[in-house]
């Protein structure tokens, strides 16, 4: 037998294929639970002492931060995009099945922050910071994320040395919720230092009114799956045997919701998940159930329909019934005739065929 180190042995063995899975294994992941959770929130509170954000005058380049922000995100649509991707990366649906916060192995929700700081730095493309996470505008800021309002935990590096400026930035899953703000660090604003051997502090009350924010109430995109009611309508999605089963009932149970392209992986737990959504329509239009993605026309045919508009990534899907001369409902054409959506009292018809979506976008 040739000794493993063999440069004949070492050549051989190169050439034999490595065993790849030729089928992924369909996961079951455990069921949430309420323990765990993030403190339900909406966004920020009223102030509770006499602290307030500084105005232009008292700290300019806090300021200037800020215009900087304010400029690249006015409506927090683009921060709100970044939290969203963190979090549905962090539950990796797609291999693992999850959908809750609760479902996270302890090391992983360890690396949540570190998630949304990559994402927003992703999205706004900000240059590496001096000392920091990020240089916006010329300054040195840093990242600080929480799962629970207030939360924050500060560095010592981050007054050490002079006060710097933190991007705090908060979410929960559950309220769909999120809000970001910027604060200069100083010991004015830190609770007093605990016994963590890391010197990390929280901000006092203060502190909290001392945060400039940008965006306080803004609503999260919904994590689909997670905001289901009824818990057999979930089961008989994330449980399913089979994940085109498993997206068949996503839309069938969910109609006139908009589903993002996340849940769609969560589900379908395949490498082709995109695939699924395809399939799922030509097995749901027996049941008349039509399912609009976001290129042209879906996203017109939806709003005429009154449906949400799917927009990059999400769908939403609904039961029809031909529309005849006197029906009050909305109505769009499908094909050359006109539909609208199915009430309860109607009888099933097969769904219409869609058009072919143009990457054209309105």
């Amino acid at each position: 037998m040739p000794f493993p180190q063999d440069p004949l042995f070492l050549a051989e063995a190169a050439e034999e294929p490595a065993t790849l899975r030729t089928r992924a294994r369909r996961v079951r992941p455990p069921r949430p639970t309420t323990k765990g959770r993030p403190r339900p929130a909406i966004g920020p509170d009223e102030f509770v002492t006499d602290a307030r954000p500084p105005t232009r005058d008292d700290d300019p380049e806090l300021w200037t931060v800020r215009d900087a922000l304010m400029e690249l995100d006015p409506d927090g649509v683009r921060t709100g995009y970044a939290i969203r991707e963190a979090l549905d990366q962090i539950y990796d649906g797609q291999r693992t099945g999850r959908w809750d916060y609760t479902q996270l192995l302890k090391t992983e929700k360890t690396h949540m922050g570190t998630l949304v700081e990559i994402w927003l730095q992703r999205e706004f493309c900000f240059e590496d910071g001096i000392d920091l996470d990020y240089l916006i505008a010329g300054a040195d800021v840093d990242c600080k994320w929480s799962l629970n309002l207030y939360e924050w935990e500060i560095p010592i590096e981050m007054y050490r040395y002079g006060p710097k400026i933190a991007l705090v930035v908060w979410g929960n899953d559950y309220t769909a919720h999120w809000a970001a703000g910027l604060i200069r660090i100083s010991e004015e604003v830190l609770r007093e230092k605990g016994k963590q051997r890391d010197g990390k502090r929280k901000l006092n009350n203060r502190g909290r009114d001392r945060i400039l924010w940008l965006h306080r109430e803004a609503e999260l995109v919904k994590n689909t799956l997670l905001h289901i009611r009824n818990p057999a309508k979930r089961d008989s999605i994330v449980y399913a045997d089979a994940g085109q089963t498993a997206v068949n009932n996503l839309f069938r149970e969910l109609t006139g919701e908009l589903v993002n392209r996340a849940t769609v992986l969560t589900a379908a737990q395949q490498v082709d998940s995109a695939k699924r959504v395809r399939d799922a329509r030509k097995h749901l239009r027996p049941d008349g159930i039509v399912i609009f993605g976001h290129y042209n026309p879906h996203p017109r045919m939806a709003a005429e329909l009154h449906l949400p508009t799917p927009t990059l990534g999400r769908f939403v899907s609904t039961r029809v019934a031909p529309w005849r001369t006197g029906d009050p409902e909305p109505h769009t054409e499908i094909q050359g005739s006109r539909w609208r959506r199915a009430r309860s009292s109607d009888p099933v018809t097969p769904a219409p065929l869609l058009p072919r979506q143009s990457r054209e976008q309105s």
